[in-house]
């Protein structure tokens, strides 16, 4: 079928063949939107619209997202996203799609590499070697697994630490970049990209121990000490600057402001549910029909639970697998592919996350299957003589390995046709994940924008009765209401996500955003400039808020106003109204004169006892104080800012 098919020149046609088979397989990806974490990362990140402040990517982690919560330290990714920016224009996502798509292309040529390398070392001169690192390269390439990542603009952080790690390796096996250190720069890169690039350090320890020093392995009863000696020099420098640059990054760069956890879980819990993750994960790997862009998997109890002893049960037989290939020359790709996949999971397995799975974590774990796999099925061919070096490809093999890089290709097209959309994205996920209260919120989102509130709200009503707790879920039901005019209950969702006080900026921005389009831009703007308190890169706020400052009127001039409508129409909420420019000019008097005449009406309304509190409490009145949000709480037990205002005034009167 191939003639010399041995030849460099026949390689290099074939990697050329697959770089193109996966552009064309990733044709319908490059319009897709952004999506999750891209949204603040980009499209409300105000860092990433110039480059002339690059340098303070690499030194201020708080320009990686407008959210406090989730700035980690990822200068490179703000880097690449500032530049992507640049060239567009814009936030025009062709262009994030073209830059990630590049790199993937990159480290599709660089998998060939370095898996014919580890071949070559293991099995010299064997006539299928390049075959088999050529379908390791064209299944990784085309795998389906990997579209999660690829269509994921923000997973980028994913693929560039990836290829970061695998260009690393590649530069130690090089005699140049190993005798000039070339491949710490390259793991650097891949440590400011993603926390996850520092698990190059134990990939090169298992490199060096099963290819380059394996006589420790094969004889460790004589001159032990001087082998492991000579293995330490080799991984020292490697050792000491990934853990020092990592301690120092997660340490002193990272926001203390950033929670990744955010869940009350034990370490135990989450570490023994992720025995089933692996498991999870390893099926996606075989058979990628379950693909998720946000699973539904949550902690499994108790830890003897079928699901944790099958996953627990598949990971030591891959242990068993990886030391055993680990003495014999020829298998010893097979133990360092496993031993890879173990370690890059390191990371997301011991340490707990607020998502307990992901998808697009499979990206770089799953390189080193793809070393692994193919090397030992060629293994088995060459044991059971089912491959004849003097003859043409096997006819069975050649259908069978063409029928699974059709399959997968066939796979990552309709991966990259549901990644479209905000609407099939998250119907996949309903679908998918119907456990997950973020994908049915979502997908409820999708219909509130095409008008279809009842199908809206019966999503969220789903979602609420999984995630009660979600302060986006309560301002989607905010901008639900206001949207069909029930001003009651919109007021009542965005007060209570502004009340749960996150750290994120969305529920001031979005209840500011109503304010303003009730004309109400005084208050608008009292909340407006909360958000920017929490998140002074938030584009959205500073963009309303610009947009309302001509049409703010002085506090007296509003004052004014409201006494006249009192004169002809003496509301509740405007009473309420009222009493906010009180307080907010400073007449604390007057703003708890103007909370008893609404609760001469209303005397059951938390919101005028807790404006009494908070406005005796800025009086040193403390004792006043704490008994105007007793009243309150008395009235609304989850009352947020009751409580907190009460807080104060207890611990001003304790001291």
């Amino acid at each position: 079928m191939f003639k010399n098919f041995t030849s460099k020149k026949f390689e290099i046609k074939t990697l050329i063949a697959i770089l193109a088979i996966t552009f064309l397989i990733y044709l319908n990806h490059f319009d897709n939107p952004f999506f999750f974490d891209d949204t603040h990362t980009i499209l409300e990140n105000e860092s990433i619209k110039t480059l002339d402040n690059w340098t303070t990517f690499f030194t201020n982690a708080d320009t990686f997202s407008a959210l406090p919560a989730n700035r980690a330290y990822r200068p490179m990714i703000t880097f690449m996203n500032a530049i992507d920016y640049s060239l567009a224009g814009g936030f025009i996502a062709n262009y994030y799609h073209y830059h990630i798509f590049f790199w993937f292309l990159v480290l599709i040529i660089l998998i060939f590499t370095v898996s014919k390398h580890i071949y070559y070392i293991s099995l010299p001169k064997y006539k299928w070697i390049g075959i088999t690192a050529l379908f390791a390269t064209v299944w990784f390439s085309l795998h389906t697994a990997n579209a999660e990542t690829i269509n994921y603009i923000c997973a980028r952080s994913d693929s560039f630490s990836t290829l970061c790690i695998v260009a690393s390796l590649l530069l130690y096996i090089h005699p140049l970049g190993k005798k000039w250190f070339l491949y710490l720069f390259t793991m650097i890169l891949g440590i400011w990209t993603k926390q996850t690039g520092v698990m190059f350090f134990p990939i090169l320890l298992m490199y060096i121990l099963l290819f380059e020093e394996h006589s420790l392995l094969t004889d460790f009863t004589q001159n032990t000490k001087d082998k492991l000696l000579k293995i330490f020099i080799k991984i020292a420098p490697t050792a000491i600057i990934a853990s020092l640059l990592f301690i120092f990054n997660q340490y002193y760069l990272t926001p203390k402001s950033t929670d990744s956890t955010n869940f009350i879980v034990t370490r135990f819990e989450y570490i023994s549910t992720q025995c089933f993750v692996i498991l999870h994960y390893l099926g996606n790997f075989l058979l990628p029909i379950n693909l998720s862009a946000d699973p539904d998997i949550t902690i499994i109890k108790p830890w003897y639970h079928i699901k944790i002893v099958s996953g627990l049960v598949v990971i030591i037989a891959m242990l068993f697998l990886m030391v055993k290939s680990s003495f014999k020359k020829e298998q010893r790709p097979i133990s360092f592919g496993i031993a890879w996949f173990f370690i890059a999971l390191l990371p997301t397995t011991l340490n707990p996350l607020f998502q307990i799975a992901n998808d697009h974590r499979m990206f770089f774990p799953f390189i080193g299957l793809f070393i692994a796999i193919p090397w030992g099925i060629l293994l088995l061919l060459k044991k059971y003589k089912l491959l004849n070096s003097n003859k043409k490809f096997s006819t069975p093999v050649f259908i069978l390995i063409l029928l699974i890089l059709a399959s997968h290709g066939y796979g990552t097209t309709q991966r990259n046709k549901i990644w479209n959309t905000e609407e099939s994205l998250w119907l996949d996920v309903t679908k998918k994940s119907p456990k997950n209260g973020r994908g049915l919120m979502n997908y409820g989102e999708t219909q509130m924008s095409k008008g279809k509130y009842d199908v809206a709200l019966e999503y969220f009503n789903k979602a609420d009765q999984l995630t009660p707790n979600y302060y986006i879920l309560h301002i989607n039901f905010g901008v639900l209401y206001a949207a069909q005019n029930n001003h009651d209950k919109a007021k009542k969702y965005f007060e209570s996500a502004v009340n749960m006080n996150i750290n994120s900026p969305a529920p001031e921005y979005f209840y500011g955003r109503y304010l303003s389009s009730q004309k109400k831009y005084s208050e608008a703007e009292i909340y407006l400039k909360k958000a920017l308190h929490k998140s002074p890169n938030h584009i959205q706020s500073k963009q309303l808020l610009a947009s309302i400052a001509s049409k703010t009127i002085s506090p007296e001039e509003e004052i004014k106003s409201l006494l006249e409508i009192i004169k002809n129409n003496p509301t509740v909420e405007t009473y309420i109204n009222l009493s906010l420019i009180y307080y907010k000019n400073g007449d604390y008097e007057s703003t708890i004169s103007t909370c008893r005449k609404i609760l001469k009406t209303d005397p059951n309304n938390a919101f005028a006892y807790n404006n009494m509190c908070a406005a005796y409490n800025q009086m040193k009145r403390w004792e006043l104080g704490a008994q105007a949000c007793e009243m309150a709480l008395k009235i609304d037990p989850n009352y947020q800012l009751a409580k907190n205002n009460l807080k104060w005034a207890k611990d001003n009167i304790n001291n």
